[in-house]
């Protein structure tokens, strides 16, 4: 019987730990292997790579991370998708039924090219899944309290959302919230309000997950989600 494992993480399970190791994860006592993981590059891009087995291993030893991708989609089961964060927004989703899993890296730029619609259509295109059943659980991330950026960037951002139909939600001139525009997208792709769950934990504010605003470090939390065939 298969069903949906899913992690959110911080800082107790970090990315860099993992490439130094190279040994997989356990989690709640479910061990996963470097072989079943795949990690993309994550260029702040709106591409998103559906998986095929081959892709299993890609971003350990020797295997390349898949090119370009902020995001990936697959049927595969015990293949797990790995996202990193440090402030972007992770954002895993499944369809209840197990049919297909995707999972997205939205920051500044994934969020403005709606990075999450593009990976609900493939979810919907590719694998026939009801954007009504899909669930959506929407990590840690950066708040808009701590989310300032220059002015340019500000017009940028929200002159790009508006030709798009989105609002940009700030309550403050020159900050950013992107949960608020996540939330709108996944909407808009047809996933039903009761299905979207939002982590509200803002990882510059909190100490127990990674935050490159703060800190300015390289190290991430990883997000984990996958089709486990137990």
């Amino acid at each position: 019987m298969s069903k949906i494992f899913h992690y959110l993480g911080n800082k107790e399970l970090d990315y860099r730990s993992l490439m130094r190791q190279q040994k997989g994860v356990s989690i709640d006592g479910k061990s996963i292997l470097p072989v079943q993981m795949v990690i993309c590059e994550q260029t702040h891009s709106s591409v998103v790579h559906i998986c095929g087995d081959e892709d299993s291993g890609a971003g350990f030893g020797a295997h390349a991370q898949i090119p370009l991708a902020d995001g990936f989609a697959t049927n595969i089961a015990d293949q797990y998708l790995l996202i990193r964060t440090a402030d972007c927004y992770p954002v895993l989703l499944y369809e209840k039924d197990a049919k297909a899993i995707a999972a997205v890296h939205s920051g500044r730029e994934g969020s403005r090219k709606n990075i999450v619609g593009r990976a609900v259509q493939i979810l919907v295109e590719h694998f026939g899944c009801d954007p009504a059943n899909i669930i959506a659980h929407v990590g840690a991330g950066v708040c808009e309290e701590h989310y300032q950026v220059s002015e340019e960037l500000y017009e940028a951002f929200n002159a790009s959302l508006s030709a798009d139909g989105f609002s940009a939600c700030t309550t403050q001139h020159r900050h950013l919230n992107l949960r608020a525009v996540i939330f709108q997208q996944l909407l808009r792709a047809g996933l039903k309000y009761i299905n979207i769950e939002n982590v509200q934990i803002c990882s510059y504010e909190h100490p127990d997950y990674y935050s490159y605003r703060r800190d300015l470090g390289n190290n991430r939390q990883i997000n984990l989600i996958g089709i486990s065939n137990e």
